[in-house]
């Protein structure tokens, strides 16, 4: 009788039964009935090497010990973390990684997150034997002009190097040396280019890589963290908000495997500096020519009557960077209080946004046949986490095909005609594209073909969504008629107010060519910002604002995923920018009783019944199951 396959493999560790899938490290076996093994170089995301040792265990019938992270299971396979011999051993690799680490401890950024600290205290030796003097390698060794590296405390774990092939794949850190003089460093000491550095001393079980940022600024127990979405782009990767004192000291990563996989770009992950405040801020109006500092009411109060003379020929710009909720009062302050089509978010005329942008998850890339990367670099520019997801998907066997705009042929012999999963990447600006390479691909594959745009700003989508649009309304309802100009055509359109509202300085109204002549002689500029703007200078109104770090509410992803953002740092002396929206709205005959940010994402849900279950879930936007 043949032997039954199955995908489970049972096995006995510490005496505790436990069944898990085939192929299943030991180390996850164990983790699975809360027994900790100690590591240093294992990490989920890359391929096990087992260079530090430090997880050895007993397995029965094998008669050597046998690391961890390393060693898959087998059936009926028994073993044991917790013996004489794994203690002694365990002991034995923490003494020796100590022989020459430096008593770094009270200056080490790590102090207080270091595995090696945590480890030595739980598996290692009371005290060294070893008397004689410790190597000496070089200290503060930068990287580059965000990473700084001791290689005293190096502990050789890999996990950099590793990193840098198996993950980014830019292979820029390399082993050099051999022996006790082996050392980590790039190519002829040349700094390093990777966008993805910041990941480096993240994933470093000591502290021998550290942020030029972060250096010597904080200990982990000092720090408040806050849950929340990184500004950087429209990718909507997690981040943790640590801040000291009120003042942001670092970006890390939080885990989201349907997002971002763990990981972060540079480009976000050192994006705080430009969300720390510099002191405080009133509004100002203009009287007489010059700007004076006047309270909220008089500053909404001198808005207000100019808005009014402006009778409906006012345009508002709000940011790709506003959360959800300032989004829905700003379209509500324009359509429903001052009557005015004129509203946008974008910064340039691209082609329509539709739901059918977000069909291809982030997740889903890695899970497709083949995926077309629409303007090759441009993409990865515009979302650069997104490098990663490809690199990753390609380790997997997806064949990822990087293309220009103008190669829809190429594109299109590049995926043979049995392709089951074809997914097509690429920016607003290459949408037209990029729709006509799924229609031709639909025509020619049996399989789906789905696209997935990268919006500009981290909640460019949740703008389009809620109708920041002069042509759309909310989920992307037709308008009848009702119709705007977009920013592109207001120079020249004979307006005579416009409202900006900004709240991240990466994605900020910068005026075009056309608009520098216009908006000086424009007779209301409202200018409702966090940070000094270019717009100061020809300012009627300035109303300081919160930052994207400073408040709470939602954002949305490029993939339509619904994500909540949260008040990482308090500036209480200025008034929340969405109860600013209400003040004038009600100054105007509104009559809003909006008393929290989520009283405002309760409106919102209930206006827009797909966003309810998506922000609940913290899941995608489903249109297409919109009842």
């Amino acid at each position: 009788m043949a032997a039954v396959q199955t995908d489970q493999i049972t096995l006995s560790v510490n005496g505790q039964s436990v069944t898990v899938p085939k192929g299943t490290l030991i180390l996850d076996a164990a983790k699975k009935v809360g027994i900790d093994i100690p590591i240093f170089c294992s990490h989920p995301k890359m391929a096990p090497v087992a260079v530090c040792r430090m997880c050895l265990v007993e397995v029965e019938k094998m008669p050597k010990l046998q690391p961890a992270c390393a060693v898959y299971v087998a059936e009926g396979m028994v073993v044991k973390t917790v013996t004489e011999q794994v203690n002694k051993y365990q002991k034995g690799v923490l003494e020796f990684l100590l022989i020459n680490h430096p008593l770094d401890c009270p200056i080490c950024d790590k102090g207080g997150e270091c595995p090696l600290q945590d480890q030595t205290f739980q598996y290692g030796p009371g005290a060294s034997r070893y008397e004689f003097q410790k190597a000496h390698f070089d200290k503060a060794v930068p990287l580059s002009d965000k990473i700084v590296l001791d290689r005293e405390r190096c502990i050789l774990c890999w996990r950099c190097t590793r990193f840098s092939e198996e993950i980014s794949g830019e292979r820029e850190l390399a082993l050099i040396q051999r022996g006790v003089h082996t050392i980590i460093g790039t190519f002829n000491d040349e700094p390093a280019q990777s966008n993805y550095q910041g990941n480096w001393t993240e994933i470093c079980p000591v502290g021998a890589l550290t942020a030029r940022q972060y250096r010597f600024i904080s200990r982990p127990w000092d720090l408040d963290r806050t849950a929340s979405v990184c500004p950087g782009c429209s990718m909507g990767c997690n981040i943790q908000i640590d801040a000291r004192n009120n003042r942001i000291g670092r970006f890390q990563s939080r885990e989201n495997l349907a997002v971002d996989d763990s990981w972060l770009c540079d480009f976000g992950r050192y994006s705080f500096p430009n969300f720390q405040r510099k002191g405080q801020e009133r509004p100002r109006v203009r009287r007489n020519g010059s700007l004076q500092e006047v309270s909220y009411e008089e500053a909404i109060a001198f808005a207000v009557d100019a808005l009014k003379r402006a009778d409906r020929q006012v345009a508002g710009w709000a940011s790709p960077a506003d959360s959800n909720e300032e989004l829905f009062l700003f379209r509500r302050l324009f359509r429903e209080v001052l009557q005015s089509p004129h509203l946008d978010h974008r910064s340039t005329v691209v082609a329509d946004a539709e739901p059918d942008d977000t069909t291809l998850p982030i997740a889903d890339i890695e899970r497709c046949d083949h995926v077309v990367v629409l303007g090759g670099q441009e993409v990865i520019d515009a979302a650069p986490v997104l490098h990663l997801r490809l690199l990753k998907s390609q380790r997997k066997g997806v064949n990822v095909l990087r293309v220009g705009t103008g190669e829809l042929k190429r594109a299109l012999d590049g995926v043979p005609a049995e392709a089951e999963a074809v997914g097509i990447l690429a920016t607003e600006a290459s949408k037209k594209a990029a729709t006509d390479l799924q229609l031709r691909l639909g025509k020619k594959i049996k399989g789906s073909v789905r696209r997935l745009l990268v919006t500009t700003g981290p909640n460019g989508r949740g703008a389009k969504d809620l109708g920041i649009l002069p042509h759309l309304g909310p989920g992307y309802a037709s308008l009848n008629g009702q119709s705007g100009k977009g920013r592109v055509e207001w120079p020249g359109a004979g307006l005579k107010a416009l409202y900006v509202h900004e709240s991240s300085p990466l994605h900020g109204f910068t005026p075009t060519d056309a608009e520098s002549m216009w908006l000086p002689a424009l007779p209301l500029l409202i200018v409702h910002r966090f940070t000094a703007s270019p717009l100061d200078d020809l300012a009627h109104v300035i109303l300081p604002g919160h930052a994207f770090t400073e408040k709470d509410g939602s954002v949305t992803s490029m993939e339509g995923r619904v994500q909540r953002i949260r008040k990482g740092i308090d500036a209480e002396w200025v008034r929340e920018d969405w109860r600013v929206l209400q003040d004038i709205a009600n100054r105007l005959g509104a009559s809003w009783a909006y008393d929290s940010a989520s009283a405002v994402t309760a409106d919102l849900v209930a206006s827009l019944p797909p966003y309810a279950a998506a922000l609940n879930t913290a899941g995608r936007v489903l249109w297409s199951e919109a009842t």
